[in-house]
C-alpha cells in the first residue's frame, strides 16, 4: 500500500515546499518577533578593561606559580571578598551589584597547559548605564592592579635596597683603592667581586621590573550597547531563523496529516 511505503527525502522535500507559506510567515514573525523585543528589554551597556596581574619568578629567573597570578586560581581570587568590598568602596555600588554585574576571566594562551605563564585578567561589567558601566570596570581593574601590586612592591623594594647597599659598599672601596696602601691585594679583588655583585643585582631588579611588574593594560573609555543597530540586526536574524525552523515543523506536521488523511479516504 502506499501509505505502507518507506518516506524518502523527495517526499520530505516535497512536502517542506507545500508548506513554505507556513515557513515563510514562521521565519518573518520570529523576525519580527525579536526586533521588538530588542525594543522592548532594558538596554545594557558592556564595558571592560584588562590587568596584567605580573608574573613571579625564582631566583633564577624561572616562572614561578602563585595563585594570584596562576590562571586556573587568579579570577576566584579576584572575586574574593576582599576585592569586591574595595571595589564596592570605589563605586559606591552594593555588594550584590558588583557581584552580579561584573565578570573576570584570565584565559590560559592557546595550546598551552603549564599554569606557569603571564596572566591577563579581563573585567566586563555590564550594567543598566554606560557610566557605571565604565566606572565599575575601571574601578575593578585599579583594585586587581593594587592587589597585584602588594606582593610585587615588597620583591622590588628589596632588590632596590640589596642595589643600593651594594653601591654604597663599592663605592667605599673605591675610596681605598684610590688611596693605595698596603691593602691593595685585598681592596682591588673585593672590590671586583662587589662590582659582580652589583651587576648581578641590578640585572635581577631590571628582570623583575620587566616580566614580574603588573599594570594595567588597557581601561575602559566607552561602553557598548545591547540596543545597538549590529546587536538588533542580530537579534532579528537569531528570531528569523528560529521562525524558519519552526516552520519547517508545521509544514511536516500538516504535510503529514493531509498524506494520512488522503490514504484514509
Amino acid at each position: 500500500m502506499a501509505s505502507d511505503r518507506e518516506i524518502t527525502l523527495g517526499d520530505v522535500g516535497r512536502t517542506i515546499w507545500r508548506g513554505k507559506w507556513y515557513i515563510v510567515i514562521a521565519a518573518v514573525v520570529g523576525a519580527v518577533i525579536g526586533l521588538l523585543l530588542t525594543f522592548t528589554s532594558t538596554t545594557q551597556y558592556t564595558a571592560s578593561s584588562q590587568v596584567y596581574l605580573g608574573q613571579a619568578t625564582t631566583m633564577m629567573g624561572n616562572l614561578a606559580q602563585t595563585a594570584g597570578t596562576n590562571p586556573l586560581t587568579a579570577a576566584t581570587i579576584l572575586q574574593g571578598d576582599v576585592v569586591v568590598d574595595a571595589v564596592v568602596a570605589k563605586t559606591g555600588l552594593t555588594r550584590s551589584q558588583v557581584n552580579a554585574d561584573s565578570d573576570i576571566s584570565v584565559p590560559r594562551a592557546p595550546g598551552t597547559t603549564s599554569t606557569n605563564q603571564p596572566a591577563i585578567a579581563t573585567i566586563t561589567a555590564r550594567t543598566g548605564s554606560a557610566d557605571t558601566s565604565i566606572a565599575l570596570a575601571n574601578a575593578y581593574a585599579e583594585v586587581a592592579l593594587a592587589g597585584a601590586n602588594s606582593g610585587y612592591a615588597k620583591v622590588q623594594q628589596t632588590l632596590q635596597n640589596q642595589v643600593r647597599a651594594t653601591k654604597s659598599d663599592v663605592a667605599a672601596l673605591q675610596i681605598q683603592a684610590n688611596r693605595g696602601g698596603a691593602n691593595q691585594s685585598v681592596v682591588i679583588p673585593e672590590l671586583a667581586s662587589l662590582r659582580t655583585d652589583l651587576a648581578t643585582a641590578q640585572l635581577q631588579l631590571a628582570r623583575v621590573q620587566q616580566i614580574e611588574a603588573p599594570a594595567v593594560v588597557s581601561l575602559a573609555k566607552s561602553a557598548s550597547s545591547s540596543s545597538s543597530s549590529g546587536n538588533r540586526v542580530r537579534t532579528a536574524i537569531i528570531g528569523g531563523l528560529i521562525g524558519l525552523l519552526l516552520g519547517i515543523v508545521v509544514a511536516l506536521i500538516v504535510g503529514g496529516t493531509r498524506r494520512r488523511g488522503a490514504s484514509a479516504t
